[in-house]
């Protein structure tokens, strides 16, 4: 992953009128109000490749989930940011988000359906450029006493119209999930896929394994750890690496009218065949992400968001800092 797509990686996108439609022709008459959330916020941008872009932000967010029988539920999310540097090249950015969630439930487990979009018409403020993918994932999960076991199968196809890096993934997950109690639970996840580079003709195999713990401290903090590792094949063996990462996040709400997270997190990748690597042998990409709100009437949000991070690598080239600041103002319905 990279460093600017880690720090991005909320801002990413689904985004498909057709399932608006698909919607519209499922949903009974009762279920759940849908959440609409509308934000405007201002933003300053600082990376060592772009320099400084001080730009205004809005955004949209509805989700929906409703009952379709006693076992079985569907849920809607959709999401819309724009963003706008007028002081800079004064070009619009955009991110979108749009995903649809089907669940049935059985006597000792449950199917779950997701589908999705994510795209960018314009590109977004961080560098990344315009694109569109699809995902998709099905899976079962089966609870028993103690712990409970999945199975996924989940992919993508991303498209870059502007560039020549078009990508497709699947994969096959295995799962396993503990909570001995309400205050603690852990994880284990074995993936394992392959991924194809279109236009460059390359094939990748990926591995990897990933434990997780978290839980409640009191009734006020919530914390998770995931600590991953894994490697990538590939038959140009100069994007072959093993990779190490660590995502963790800490939140406190000491009082209903206010909420504090935090998550730092960190990735390594160290190519297997330095020789051949031009962009270097290693690379360790870390960073911190804040966010605070407060609300007088759960209707009305204040927040600020800090977001910094760093990817150290041997070729300097690659070295590259970034650093986000916002505030702004939500409002929910």
């Amino acid at each position: 992953m990279d460093l600017l797509g880690k720090m991005s990686s909320q801002l990413r996108k689904r985004f498909a009128p057709i399932f608006l439609l698909v919607c519209a022709g499922l949903l009974p008459a009762y279920g759940y109000a849908p959440t609409l959330l509308l934000g405007v916020y201002g933003q300053q941008l600082l990376s060592g490749e772009q320099g400084g872009q001080t730009g205004i932000r809005a955004s949209a967010l509805m989700s929906w989930r409703v009952l379709i029988a006693e076992n079985a539920s569907l849920a809607l999310y959709a999401r819309s940011i724009g963003e706008f540097s007028p002081l800079q090249d004064g070009q619009l950015y955009d991110s979108h988000t749009l995903s649809l969630e089907a669940l049935i439930r059985g006597e000792a487990g449950r199917f779950l359906l997701e589908a999705g979009l994510l795209g960018s018409g314009n590109g977004t403020i961080e560098g990344q450029a315009p694109y569109l993918r699809p995902d998709w994932r099905f899976g079962y999960e089966h609870s028993g006493s103690a712990a409970s076991t999945s199975i996924a199968y989940s992919g993508y196809y991303c498209y870059q119209p502007e560039g020549v890096e078009d990508s497709l993934f699947q994969g096959l997950t295995l799962g396993l999930a503990m909570d001995p109690s309400i205050r603690i639970r852990y994880g284990l996840e074995i993936l394992g896929g392959w991924e194809t580079w279109i236009e460059e003709n390359r094939n990748d195999l990926i591995g990897s394994v990933e434990i997780s713990a978290g839980g409640l401290i009191g009734y006020f903090h919530d914390w998770w750890i995931a600590a991953q590792g894994g490697v990538r094949w590939s038959d140009q063996s100069a994007e072959s690496n093993l990779f190490f990462a660590v995502d963790s996040g800490w939140a406190w709400s000491p009082h209903r009218q206010v909420s504090l997270e935090l998550g730092p997190f960190a990735r390594e990748e160290l190519y297997l065949w330095s020789e051949s690597s031009p962009e270097g042998y290693g690379v360790l990409s870390t960073g911190l992400d804040f966010r605070g709100d407060w609300t007088p009437n759960d209707r009305l949000y204040l927040l600020t968001e800090l977001s910094a991070a760093r990817r150290f690598a041997d070729a300097p080239l690659e070295s590259r800092w970034s650093l986000i600041a916002r505030a702004g103002i939500e409002f929910s319905f």
